[in-house]
């Protein structure tokens, strides 16, 4: 028993220490679970963590609660999955809670807004460079079947703006009611859809979450969600689950944030716990990676789409406003930068991020 408490212990002390420093989520956590779970702790084989990658990245839901919820099941069961998820939610939540809090005083700042508007052509950048980085690998492969879902899905999601067909399913099934029994029910089932259908994590979680808070429940402006995703890569955590966090509070307080951050992850802690299994059972997924591996066409669409929109906020404001004599061309400039020493100088995203926001401020004060 004491032996089994420890193992507990330890799982959830390395998943709160990992979630604690894993600042822009996606691929930056993997080369942290290897030095934790493969070299330090020794509870995963150099074979068996490219197995957990490839599973958190083809499931649903964020890298970081997948890979935790697979290490957690291998060493305790599901008590090790439920501690697991505990140990990788606290950091983002506590985090997220008092930032936005404080965020009308803090947005109303000019020195702040300036900031945060500069970060805006930042962030931008960083998905422009993924999206890249993600099409460029599926364009090598030359397979025409997917460059045509990727194709379509990028169109689709311009033109229409609604990310949940793409998904497969689920509509808004119920009314946009504001009665505070509602508001959870609602708060939860939006972010149980975006746990449900965000396959890659970080950035593909993006246009789903703008589907439901901005395009479909209104419940943030385009400026407030571009300043969310800002916000969510500058604080560790996934995009997903701080996003979660930020919208509950900011609508129904502390049970909303609950409400939002357990639909989230609910479908991370089904799915990846059965996969989780399997895996561990039969070592062998190829049907279902064959299949969970057809969906990246589509996520790089829906990535680009999301980075499209973000830029076009920074640029203009909203699409209504595109016009070349209208364009901040401050920003426009600081894109580029951005961009350069992403894609040339492989600088940290977080890094650029913030250098974006300074460069506002910076052409602010001249």
């Amino acid at each position: 028993m004491n032996s089994r408490k420890k193992v507990l212990w330890k799982i959830f002390i390395s998943t709160l220490y990992l979630s604690a420093f894993t600042f822009g989520g996606g691929y930056v956590i993997v080369s942290l679970m290897k030095k934790k779970f493969v070299d330090e702790l020794h509870w995963v084989e150099e074979k068996e963590m490219l197995d957990l990658v490839a599973i958190a990245q083809s499931s649903p839901g964020a890298i970081a609660i997948n890979g935790a919820i697979v290490v957690g099941y291998k060493l305790a069961g599901i008590a090790g999955v439920l501690v697991s998820i505990i140990g990788t939610v606290i950091p983002p939540f506590v985090i997220i809670a008092l930032l936005s809090v404080c965020y009308n005083a803090f947005r109303t700042n000019e020195l702040v807004s300036q900031m945060l508007e500069g970060m805006q052509a930042g962030v931008g950048a960083v998905i422009a460079s993924v999206t890249y980085e993600m099409g460029a690998g599926i364009v090598k492969e030359k397979d025409g079947i997917s460059l045509l879902i990727m194709a379509g899905a990028f169109v689709a999601c311009c033109v229409y703006c609604d990310y949940m067909w793409i998904a497969g399913c689920l509509t808004h099934m119920y009314e946009q009611e504001r009665s505070r029994q509602m508001i959870y029910l609602q708060l939860f089932l939006s972010f149980l859809q975006v746990g449900m259908f965000s396959f890659g994590g970080g950035y593909a979680a993006m246009p789903l979450i703008q589907g439901q808070v901005v395009t479909g429940h209104h419940w943030l402006s385009m400026s407030e969600f571009t300043d969310l995703i800002t916000i969510s890569q500058m604080t560790p955590g996934p995009i997903a689950v701080n996003s979660a966090t930020f919208v509950g509070i900011k609508i129904a307080g502390i049970p909303g944030a609950l409400a939002a951050t357990f639909g989230c992850i609910l479908p991370s802690c089904i799915i990846v716990t059965v996969i989780a299994k399997l895996y561990l059972k039969y070592r062998s997924m190829e049907v279902l990676q064959g299949v969970l591996g057809s969906l990246r066409p589509a996520v790089v669409a829906m990535i680009a789409s999301a980075g499209i929109t973000i830029l076009i906020t920074a640029f203009w404001g909203n699409r209504d406003l595109i016009a070349l004599a209208g364009t901040k061309w401050s920003l426009v400039v600081i894109f580029v930068v951005c961009m350069i020493l992403l894609r040339k100088v492989k600088m940290n995203p977080i890094w650029v991020m913030v250098l974006a926001g300074v460069m506002k401020v910076g052409i602010s004060l001249i």
